[in-house]
C-alpha cells in the first residue's frame, strides 16, 4: 500500500539510456514515473528521435516525467566564458528534450564548488546570474520549470542570492537533503529556513552522513520527519522524486515515502 502512494506521487530517477535499454517495459508496467537522466554522454548517445520515440510510449500510457539534465562537466558560473558556453548551450538542449516530455520539471546544478572557486566566487556569481537569465527565458518559453539543486555549496547563501537575482516564477529549488547532510556545512533548519519559499522539488534518498550513499530512505541517518514537518506546517507541495542508486533499493524506497505521505499532509490534488 505504502509503495503504491508514492509510484502514484512521486518520481523515481532512471538514466535514459537504461530506459531504452533494460526498463522501459517494467516502468510502463508497474506505473512508476521516471525522473528521466540525461547525464553521462546520454545527449551525444541518442538523437532527438530517439527521445521522441520514448516520450509517444509514455504519452500513450499515461506515463508523467521529470528530466534531470546534465551535470558532470557544467558550471553555470564558470570563469572561463567558453566553457559557460557549452554549459549554458546543454542545458537548453536538455529543456529541449524536457519539453518534448511536457516534463514536471526539469533539474539542474550549480556546477559550483567551493575548493575549486576559490577566490573567484564574485565573478562566479555574476556569471551565473547571466546564466540563469537565459534558462529562465526558454524555461518561461516552454512553459517547464527548472529547479536548481544544491549539491557542493556549503550554505543556502549561493541558491539565495540565484534566486533574488533571477526573480523568475521558472525558478524554483530543488532541495537534496542527502546533499546537505553529507556536503554542507550548514544544518537542515537555516537552509530550510532560507529557502523554504522556493522549494519547488524534493531529491530524496538516504546516507549515513558520510558520502553520498543514495541508500532507501529509512536506511540512513537523515531526519525526514522534520523536513517532512517542515514542508506541513509551511503548506509547501513540492514534487517529489527518489534516488536509489541501485534496483534493490527502488521498492524500500517507495515504502518509505509512502509511509511519510501517510503521515504528512504534503500532497495536493492534480
Amino acid at each position: 500500500m505504502e509503495a503504491e502512494l508514492a509510484k502514484k506521487n512521486a518520481f523515481v530517477c532512471c538514466p535514459f539510456n537504461l530506459i531504452v535499454s533494460d526498463y522501459l517495459k517494467r516502468i510502463i508496467a508497474e506505473h512508476i514515473n521516471p525522473e528521466i537522466g540525461l547525464n553521462g554522454g546520454v545527449l551525444d548517445e541518442f538523437r532527438f528521435q530517439s527521445f521522441r520515440r520514448i516520450a509517444r510510449i509514455f504519452k500513450a500510457s499515461g506515463t508523467k516525467c521529470t528530466i534531470h539534465a546534465q551535470f558532470t562537466d557544467l558550471s553555470i558560473g564558470a570563469i572561463d566564458k567558453k566553457i559557460r558556453r557549452v554549459s549554458v548551450d546543454r542545458l537548453r538542449q536538455c529543456l529541449e528534450i524536457a519539453a518534448i516530455y511536457e516534463a514536471r520539471s526539469m533539474v539542474f546544478h550549480t556546477g559550483f564548488d567551493e575548493r575549486h572557486y576559490l577566490s573567484f566566487e564574485g565573478r562566479w556569481m555574476e556569471n551565473a546570474r547571466a546564466s540563469l537569465e537565459t534558462l529562465c527565458r526558454e524555461a518561461e518559453s516552454a512553459g517547464i520549470p527548472i529547479m536548481l539543486e544544491n549539491v557542493f555549496e556549503p550554505s543556502p547563501a549561493i541558491h539565495k542570492a540565484l534566486f533574488s537575482a533571477a526573480d523568475s516564477p521558472a525558478l524554483k529549488f530543488c532541495f537534496d537533503m542527502g546533499h546537505q547532510q553529507v556536503f554542507s556545512k550548514t544544518g537542515l533548519s537555516i537552509w530550510l529556513d532560507e529557502l523554504g519559499r522556493y522549494i519547488g522539488q524534493l531529491h530524496l534518498h538516504d546516507n549515513l552522513g558520510r558520502k553520498d550513499d543514495h541508500l532507501a530512505i529509512g536506511a540512513g541517518i537523515l531526519d525526514f520527519d522534520a523536513l517532512f514537518s517542515f514542508l506541513t506546517a509551511h503548506k509547501i507541495h513540492p514534487l517529489l522524486t527518489l534516488e536509489p542508486h541501485g534496483e534493490e533499493q527502488v521498492m524500500p524506497t517507495l515504502r518509505g515515502l509512502g509511509g511519510l505521505l501517510k503521515r504528512f499532509p504534503i500532497l495536493t490534488e492534480d
